[in-house]
């Protein structure tokens, strides 16, 4: 086990912020386990922890939201990880979120934001598999994305010639 977690931690993973809920009752996750999973239709899958209450609403309200983190989002990324400061008004006090009606909380300056619709959640362990029908994209690159790599935030240095 303790080999498999030092080895993960080579694994560099695009940082996000997975948020679910609507009006008041909202909640969000800093997460790496997200990837793309199906282009026709577009489908994503996002592992969260069973425990935590991103994933109870994230079942509930049956919509959730990928927010791609961009570097100069770090201090959203360390409060959605419970690593930063936190305002008294929450995690959501951090960043500039659009609340809408029907939708999970997004990111305005996210790199890229994936509204999505729940498909289908597979338990297994701790962890529950959500698959999203994506309904929105919101793309708007303005910095380099946020990574995670060995325990740390990272940037990228620069990227190798092709």
């Amino acid at each position: 086990m303790d080999q498999f977690k030092q080895g993960m931690r080579q694994l560099a993973g695009a940082v996000t912020v997975v948020t679910a809920g609507k009006h008041d009752d909202i909640a969000g996750l800093t997460a790496t386990a997200v990837c793309s999973l199906t282009a026709d239709p577009p489908r994503l899958l996002a592992c969260l922890n069973m425990n935590g209450v991103t994933f109870e609403l994230l079942r509930r309200h049956g919509r959730f939201c990928v927010n791609v983190i961009g570097e100069d989002d770090l201090r959203v990324a360390e409060a959605f990880a419970g690593m930063g400061h936190v305002p008294p008004t929450g995690k959501f006090g951090v960043g500039e979120w659009e609340m809408a009606e029907d939708r999970a909380p997004r990111l305005r300056s996210a790199l890229v934001a994936f509204e999505c619709k729940v498909h289908s959640v597979t338990m297994l362990s701790t962890h529950g598999l959500a698959i999203g029908d994506v309904t929105a994209v919101h793309v708007a690159p303005h910095c380099g994305p946020l990574l995670y790599h060995d325990g740390q935030f990272a940037g990228l240095a620069g990227l190798l010639p092709a």
